[in-house]
């Protein structure tokens, strides 16, 4: 799978240099600032919250979300303070693979008891199924090959009693050059501008998410696009 056009090149799967465990940590600091940056500024936090929220609000009781791949936890932070202006019960789990991820996400989540941290792996979740609401990621799936995107999409609707919400980046030569236009803004850090780029090359089109989808057999799935070459696949139990 990688469909190309005039406009959207052809897939490349590529490293990044986070996942290779570049840096010091400073620099990882640093990294994870610039992608809450880009995330809050240029639309990556709407595009997940839009699918979110309202979710949230037609619930009672505790809501339990999963977010897989929760890098520095910013979104189950931003998410736990949500909920308590808006009278919500949540706890939220934070699992990422990497332990200097999780050091850093300590520092966000410390002031909030609702959020829990762990390390795993995406493809091995410890948890039961069906066990939480909703299971939700962001810049996640971009990381796997097609056949890696199905496997997860399936896992994640299998732990999910609710329904998955999955945030990620738009492949194309538009978002490639934008990215590259607002590195000197967005991107201050080596490890930002290298594994932003790389990103986008790595990155699925909303038809290819479709395709997933349907062959993880999430035939209620559902692509939105959203301004600044973002797209969430939403898919309701």
């Amino acid at each position: 799978m990688g469909t190309a056009s005039l406009l959207v090149p052809p897939r490349r799967d590529e490293p990044e240099l986070l996942d290779l465990g570049e840096g010091t940590p400073a620099d990882v600091q640093t990294s994870f600032a610039d992608l809450w940056r880009i995330n809050r500024y240029l639309g990556g936090v709407r595009s997940l919250t839009r699918h979110l929220y309202p979710r949230l609000r037609d619930q009672a009781g505790v809501v339990s979300i999963a977010d897989i791949g929760t890098g520095s936890a910013e979104i189950p932070a931003l998410i736990a303070r949500w909920a308590a202006r808006h009278q919500r019960k949540v706890s939220i789990f934070g699992f990422d693979l990497a332990n200097r991820n999780l050091d850093l996400a300590r520092s966000f989540v410390q002031p909030l008891p609702n959020v829990h941290l762990a390390r795993a792996n995406a493809q091995t979740l410890p948890l039961a199924a069906e066990s939480v609401d909703y299971v939700i990621s962001s810049l996640l799936l971009h990381h796997f090959d097609p056949d890696g995107v199905i496997e997860l999409l399936r896992e994640f609707s299998s732990r999910a009693r609710r329904g998955i919400i999955m945030s990620d980046a738009e492949r194309g030569w538009l978002p490639y050059i934008g990215f590259k236009l607002a590195q000197p803004i967005f991107a201050r850090s080596y490890l930002t501008r290298y594994d932003g780029a790389v990103s986008v090359r790595r990155a699925y089109t909303p038809d290819e998410f479709r395709q997933m989808a349907q062959a993880a057999g999430l035939n209620n799935a559902r692509v939105h696009r959203h301004p600044l070459w973002r797209m969430t696949l939403v898919a309701d139990k």
